[in-house]
């Protein structure tokens, strides 16, 4: 882009003061060593963050960075064009939680020009010379897309979120759990070590609602789920199964770590009191089985979680409020349905 003084009136004048709301990080891709510093000037007198170079290789590293959400870029460059350099970033940014905007700039002009660019995943296209007040028409406009785009994937984000976590006790729900259990199933089985599952259900829960109220049993089980989440090890999870049974995943931990982590479970929970409508105090406290696996030849996840089932109801029968272990071969006969 040739200068004039008329571009360096406007850098300094009508537009320099009108600055954007929020800094946006830039990259300026441009070998024209007065083109370069005048977009710098203008830009960063917006307010925006600017990197520049003169080639298209390192603009490709700088965007890779991770700190760039808009390109303005020339169409030819040194060491890779601006075709190239749109199409790496386009591939690159498809999909990602920061996606980029690319403007190219470029004094070819015809119809086959514009195809090629926008083929190539630009944005929007420049044609020089340009006055700046385009220019800062076109970023402003690519600032609001960049919102946008940043909005819908937050909202996708929280959308996905809440289809993994169960709304009254903020911990992951039953799918979500099935999906962390198998990933780990295969992680842990490619690794050769153990996997261990926990499975605790509240006591007389169904006797709590019937006598005190749903609002009383809502309190009990974000209760039982801040306990729980308060006493496993780092990288294992808590998620509600379902009604008033929970599920811990422990990826890594053998049969006997598993019983440890339910016991601090059952332990601070046994020591909680819950207040009722009618000021009564509530003792609360669950029953809980474990099982682990390991080795080749080791049971499926879901096998593992029906074992820590039983071994929960062998907990219920045996007087509550405890840790019960699953032992193969144990009676089938204890695994009876309790409260």
């Amino acid at each position: 882009m040739p200068y004039n003084k008329d571009s360096e009136k406007k850098v300094r004048g009508t537009l320099a003061p009108s600055s954007p709301s929020k800094t946006l990080p830039i990259l300026v891709a441009d070998d024209d060593p007065v083109s370069r510093c005048l977009l710098v000037k203008t830009l960063r007198g917006w307010g925006h963050e600017v990197q520049t170079t003169d080639d298209g290789k390192e603009a490709w590293e700088l965007f890779r960075s991770g700190k760039v959400r808009l390109v303005l870029t020339e169409w030819m460059l040194p060491g890779m064009d601006g075709l190239e350099l749109c199409h790496r970033i386009r591939a690159a940014s498809t999909g990602s939680s920061q996606p980029a905007y690319i403007v190219l700039l470029t004094s070819k002009n015809s119809v086959q020009d514009r195809v090629a660019a926008f083929n190539a995943g630009a944005d929007d296209f420049i044609s020089k010379p340009f006055h700046y007040e385009e220019l800062r028409a076109r970023v402003q406009a690519g600032e609001r897309i960049l919102a946008l785009q940043s909005e819908l994937i937050g909202a996708r984000e929280k959308m996905e979120r809440l289809a993994l976590t169960d709304p009254l006790t903020g911990l992951l729900n039953r799918r979500a759990l099935v999906e962390a259990l198998r990933r780990d199933e295969d992680r842990m089985r490619r690794e050769g070590r153990p996997m261990g599952v926990v499975v605790g259900d509240v006591d007389y829960f169904k006797t709590i609602n019937d006598e005190h109220g749903h609002q009383t049993g809502d309190h009990v089980l974000r209760t039982v789920a801040n306990c729980l989440k308060a006493s496993v090890r780092g990288g294992d999870y808590v998620g509600r199964w379902g009604g008033e049974e929970f599920l811990i995943g422990l990826p890594g931990a053998d049969i006997i770590q598993c019983a440890e982590v339910a016991e601090r479970c059952r332990s601070l929970l046994s020591g909680q009191r819950i207040s009722t409508r009618d000021n009564e105090v509530l003792k609360v406290t669950a029953s809980f089985g474990a099982a682990a696996t390991e080795g080749v030849d080791r049971e499926s996840i879901m096998d593992l979680v029906r074992q820590a089932d039983t071994a929960m109801y062998w907990s219920k029968n045996s007087g509550r409020n405890r840790v019960k272990i699953y032992v193969a071969g144990a009676d089938p006969g204890l695994r009876r349905k309790a409260s």
